[in-house]
This record gives structure tokens, C-alpha cells and sequence, in this order.
């Protein structure tokens, strides 16, 4: 993963430095899915929910551009390390809105392929910064 940050600010010039971080567990290529930092302390970015393109092992002609929900899992990326962890969750939703509140993310609505249902839910993810566990509830 790539960061790009601010340097210095000089006279309406703008120095820009990029870091490149390797992460241990990579979440694959998703989308309908969420982003949320939790900052106690210690910034981390949580990132849940999501649906992916069947792998290429598995599409045929008919199933080509069909989607499935990616694996219950939700990942916690800690960028000043470089590292994401990820822990398994009850249930998988995509195109859910997300809103985080210092070291807990609420999730609503959003879409399972699974059961082809849209869950009237409310999940809460509290994030505890430094261990870096969630508790999902």
C-alpha cells in the first residue's frame, strides 16, 4: 500500500513524500465495502464488508461476471506498522453505510448475496486500538 503525505508547505509549493508498506494478511481486490479509521490513541483503519469477481479457477462462460461475498472476515490495518490482521465476523454485508465514532463503527443496511437478504441490523465493531482486536456485537 502506498501513502502519500505532506512535507512542506512553502510560499503555495507543495513537497509531497510517498512510503511504500507491505501488509502481512492483504485483503483481495473488493468492492461495496467500507473504510473506516478508529483513532484511540492510535490510528487504524478498519475495513469491513465487500463483494469480489468469482476467482478464475471457478468462472465459465455463464459465470463470468457473476460476484459472491468475500469471506467473513473483517481486516484491521494498522499503516505506522504496516500490518493487517483479519478476524472472522457473524455476518458478511456489501453497499452498507459505515460511520465510526472514535473506537467503534456502526454498520446499517447494506446487501448479503448469501441469503439475498438487506438485514434491518445495526452492527457495532468496537475496536480495541491497542491490541488491535475488534468486538463485534
Amino acid at each position: 500500500i502506498y501513502f502519500i503525505s505532506i512535507v512542506c508547505v512553502n510560499n503555495k509549493t507543495y513537497t509531497f513524500h510517498c512510503t511504500e508498506k507491505d501488509l502481512v494478511d492483504v485483503p483481495k481486490d473488493r468492492y461495496g465495502h467500507s473504510i473506516d479509521v478508529c483513532s484511540c490513541g492510535k490510528s487504524m483503519d478498519v475495513l469491513f464488508g465487500d463483494q469480489s469477481y468469482m476467482p478464475f479457477s471457478q468462472r465459465t462462460t455463464e459465470t463470468w461476471g457473476r460476484v459472491a461475498d468475500c469471506l467473513l472476515r473483517v481486516f484491521l490495518m494498522d499503516f505506522e506498522f504496516g500490518c493487517a490482521t483479519s478476524y472472522i465476523i457473524p455476518e458478511q454485508l456489501s453497499f452498507h453505510v459505515s460511520v465510526a465514532r472514535n473506537d467503534t463503527i456502526y454498520i446499517s443496511g447494506g446487501h448479503s448475496l448469501v441469503n439475498n437478504i438487506r438485514p434491518a441490523d445495526l452492527y457495532r465493531i468496537r475496536v480495541d486500538c491497542p491490541l488491535g482486536s475488534p468486538a463485534v456485537s
